[in-house]
C-alpha cells in the first residue's frame, strides 16, 4: 500500500522491539527516512541497518529524551515530518501491591517520556506547516481493570494530551492516539514479564495464565501482533488521514463497551 511518506523524516522512540520495531520497519518500507531511540543499545546495534540511524537512551528521564531528540535532529537537519511515541511498560499487580516507586516509574515513561518529547519536537514540527504524532496508548485508557492500574491511568491522560495537543497545534501538526489490546511483545513474553505476573496472579501455568487473560477480557480474536498497530500508525501518520485529528483508535481486538 501507498502511504504517501516517500521521503518523509520519522522519529520513533521506543522502536527497538515489538510494536516500535515494527513501525520503524514499515515507515521504512514505504520510503520514509527513520530514526529509533531505545535503551536496548545491543538490540539497536542489530537493527541499525533496517534503518536512517539509531540512539540509545534512557527514554524514561529528561537528559535521555534530550539526548535523543537532539540526536534526531541533528542527523536530520531539522524537524522530523513524523513522530511516533511508543513508550510504554506495565506490571500486572494489584492496586494495593503498586508502590510509590512503581507509579512514579510508570509516569516517567508511559506518560513523561511523551510529554517531553512533544514539547521538544512539535513546536518544531508545527514550522513545517503539515506534521503529524501518533501516541500509543491502551485500551485499558478506555476500560479500567484491576491490574495494569497504574500503565492504564498513564494512558488515559495519554488520550487527554492527544486532544488538547491537536486543538492547540491545528493544523500544522496532527496529534492522534492509537489504543492496542494486548500485542504479543516482548513486554508479555520476557523473564517477569506480564505472562509471568498473570501465571502468578492466576496461580496457574503461564499457558493456562494466558486462557484465563483471555476468557476474562473476552477476547475472540486473541492476542494482536506488532504488524497490526504498525499499519494503523502508519495511516495515522500519512497523508490519507490528513482530515483526522485528536482521534484514539481502538485497535484492541475486544468487544466491550460503547465508549
Amino acid at each position: 500500500m501507498d502511504y504517501q511518506i516517500q521521503g518523509k523524516l520519522a522519529f520513533i522512540n521506543a522502536g527497538a522491539h515489538g510494536i516500535g520495531e515494527a513501525i520503524a520497519d514499515l515507515l521504512t518500507e514505504e520510503g520514509a527516512s527513520v530514526i529509533v531511540a531505545d535503551r536496548d543499545a545491543v538490540a539497536l546495534h542489530e537493527k541499525a541497518h533496517r534503518w536512517t540511524g539509531v540512539v540509545a537512551s534512557d527514554l524514561a528521564t529528561a537528559q535521555g529524551v534530550e539526548h535523543a531528540t537532539s540526536h534526531a535532529l541533528a542527523a536530520f537537519g531539522r524537524a522530523p515530518d513524523i513522530l511516533v511515541n511508543n513508550l510504554g511498560v506495565g506490571t500486572a499487580a494489584s492496586f494495593e501491591e503498586l508502590s510509590d516507586e512503581d507509579w512514579t516509574r510508570s509516569i516517567e515513561i508511559n506518560l513523561m517520556g511523551c510529554v517531553r518529547a512533544c514539547r521538544i519536537l512539535v513546536p518544531l514540527m508545527a514550522k513545517l506547516g503539515s506534521a503529524s504524532v501518533v501516541n500509543m496508548g491502551s485500551d485499558l485508557a478506555k476500560q479500567p481493570e484491576p491490574t495494569l492500574m497504574d500503565y492504564g491511568a498513564c494512558k488515559a491522560a495519554m488520550l487527554y494530551l492527544t486532544k488538547a495537543l491537536a486543538t492547540q497545534y491545528a493544523p500544522h501538526v496532527r496529534v492522534n492516539a492509537v489504543l492496542p489490546g494486548p500485542i504479543w511483545t516482548e513486554m508479555w513474553t520476557r523473564p517477569g514479564g506480564i505472562v509471568d505476573q498473570l501465571a502468578v496472579s492466576y496461580g496457574v501455568d503461564k499457558e493456562s495464565a494466558v486462557k484465563l487473560f483471555l476468557e476474562d477480557r473476552y477476547m475472540p480474536l486473541g492476542f494482536g501482533k506488532p504488524k497490526d498497530v504498525a499499519n494503523a500508525v502508519v495511516f495515522l501518520a500519512s497523508p490519507l488521514a490528513k482530515f483526522i485529528t485528536g482521534s484514539s483508535l481502538d485497535i484492541g481486538g475486544t468487544l466491550r463497551g460503547l465508549i
